[in-house]
């Protein structure tokens, strides 16, 4: 077996095979053949013989639908409905943005005037 020599560049591949994708992405060939019949964007090139050949978009598209299903829990659907839509996941997922963060500090800090305000007239709730 010939060692790879590390000073010569390593060629990107314009189209990977069902198996290389499925290795790198860590499912099942089936797997992905299932996820070609849900999602319609999905929809690899077939070689004379019938083979899928996937390419970099291919195998994007699928690390995103397999990060949805898996690592986000989304169902099917939902992740139909986030692809379809082209939602951000990582930012609609996120509890609370800054700038929401710095409106609700503004709220607090009304509320805890409006309280002060409260308990100086004598007329709180807390008698």
């Amino acid at each position: 077996m010939e060692a790879k020599d590390s000073r010569v560049p390593q060629l990107k591949k314009l189209y990977y095979s069902i198996g290389e994708v499925a290795d790198q992405i860590g499912v099942q060939q089936h797997v992905l053949r299932y996820w070609e019949s849900e999602f319609p964007k999905l929809h690899p090139k077939k070689g004379r013989g019938g083979n899928r050949l996937y390419t970099e978009n291919d195998v994007a598209l699928i690390t995103k639908i397999h990060d949805l299903l898996h690592n986000k829990r989304f169902t099917i659907a939902g992740a139909k409905q986030q692809l379809e839509l082209g939602l951000d996941v990582e930012e609609s997922t996120q509890p609370s943005s800054p700038p929401s963060r710095m409106l609700l500090r503004e709220v607090q800090e009304e509320l805890k005037s409006i309280l002060e305000l409260l308990g100086s007239s004598g007329r709180g709730a807390a008698r």
